[in-house]
C-alpha cells in the first residue's frame, strides 16, 4: 500500500525527499554515484539511499526540440542508422524467460520485421555498403574515406547505373573515386587488385560514375603517392622530403610520365642522395610498377637533378 502510495506521489514531492544533509556527521556534502547507482556522504562515506529520483528535465521524443542521446546518422548503413531493429535473446522485456513457442513467435517476427524495414533502394545498398567496408579495409583507407564512397554510391544507384553492370565493380569504382576526391588516390591496379575486377572495368565504370554524377576529382600526382610509398618502405623522413623536392623542382620533365612511375623513380633518387640504399625490386613492388619503368625514370631525373645539386 505504501508502494503503491509512493508512486502516486507527484514527481516535485519525491525529489523534495532527498536528503539534504548526512545524518552520521551532519555534512552537506553529497554526491550520486552514477556507476552504482547511490547516493553517498562525501566526508563520512556513508550510503544515504539507491536510485534516487533523477531532478533533470525528462525530454519526450513528441516535443519541440527534444533531447536524446543515441548515434548519429551515418551514411554507412542503409537505413542512415534511423531504423529499428527486434534483438535476438530468450528473454521479454522485463528479464524473464520466454517460452518455446514465445521464443519462436518473436523469432519470427524478427524475421518479417528484417525484411520489410529496408525499402527497395536501402535492401539494394544493404549489400553494396558491406561491399565498400569490405574493400576499403582491404586497403586500409579510414572512415572518412568510407563515408565519400557510400556518398558517390548512393548517387550511382539513384542515377539507375547499377542496372546490367557487376556490382563488385561499381563499388571499386566508387572508392577509387573517394581516394581521388580526397586527395590521396590509389592506383587502378591496386583497387582492382583488392576489388577483384579488372583494371580496364574498373577505369571504364569509375569514368561513368564520375560522369553521370558529376564527381569532380584531381588527377593523381606524382607527390600524392611518396609518403604513402615512403612509409611502407620505412625510409627516413628526409627521403621523403627529397622525394618530393626533386619532384617539384622537375615537374615539367615529368608532365607527362605515369604517376606512380615518377614517384617510384624519385623515391629511389632521393634514397641514393640522403645515402640511404634502395633496392629496386623492393621500391617497384611496393610502387606498382616494374622495375624497367622505374630505372627509366630514376635515370630521367638523375640527369636532370645531379648537375643542380652539385652547384
Amino acid at each position: 500500500m505504501a508502494k503503491s502510495m509512493m508512486m502516486q506521489k507527484p514527481r516535485d514531492e519525491i525529489v523534495e525527499d532527498r536528503p539534504k544533509g548526512c545524518p552520521n556527521c551532519g555534512s552537506t556534502s553529497l554526491f550520486f554515484d552514477p556507476v552504482r547507482s547511490e547516493l553517498v556522504c562525501d566526508s563520512c562515506g556513508l550510503v544515504l539511499g539507491t536510485q534516487p529520483v533523477d531532478p533533470g528535465p525528462d525530454w519526450s521524443p513528441y516535443e519541440e526540440g527534444a533531447a536524446r542521446a543515441g548515434p548519429p546518422e551515418s551514411v554507412l548503413l542503409p537505413d542512415g542508422g534511423l531504423g529499428n531493429t527486434m534483438g535476438a535473446g530468450g528473454r521479454d522485456a522485463a528479464g524473464r524467460p520466454m517460452s518455446a513457442g514465445e521464443a519462436a513467435r518473436f523469432g519470427r517476427l524478427r524475421r518479417v520485421s528484417q525484411w520489410t524495414r529496408l525499402r527497395g533502394t536501402e535492401r539494394s545498398l544493404s549489400g553494396a555498403l558491406a561491399k565498400v567496408n569490405q574493400l576499403a579495409s582491404r586497403l586500409s583507407l579510414p572512415t572518412d574515406f568510407r563515408e565519400r564512397a557510400a556518398v558517390i554510391l548512393r548517387k550511382a544507384l539513384r542515377a539507375d547505373l547499377a542496372r546490367g553492370r557487376s556490382m563488385d565493380a561499381i563499388v571499386a569504382a566508387c572508392v577509387y573515386l573517394a581516394t581521388r576526391a580526397l586527395g590521396a588516390p590509389r592506383s587502378l591496379q591496386e583497387v582492382a587488385h583488392a576489388g577483384e575486377v579488372t583494371v580496364h572495368r574498373l577505369a571504364a565504370t569509375a569514368k561513368l560514375i564520375a560522369r553521370e554524377t558529376k564527381v569532380t576529382t584531381m588527377p593523381p600526382r606524382p607527390a600524392d603517392f611518396v609518403s604513402r610509398f615512403a612509409s611502407e618502405l620505412g625510409v627516413r623522413p628526409e627521403v621523403a622530403e627529397r622525394a618530393l623536392a626533386l619532384l617539384a623542382d622537375h615537374a615539367d620533365a615529368l608532365a607527362m610520365a605515369p604517376p606512380l612511375g615518377a614517384a617510384a623513380g624519385a623515391l629511389y633518387l632521393a634514397g641514393e642522395l640522403e645515402g640511404e640504399k634502395l633496392k629496386q625490386s623492393n621500391v617497384s613492388q611496393v610502387a606498382g610498377v616494374s622495375e624497367v619503368t622505374l630505372r627509366k625514370y630514376y635515370k630521367s631525373l638523375r640527369q636532370s637533378a645531379i648537375p643542380s645539386e652539385a652547384a
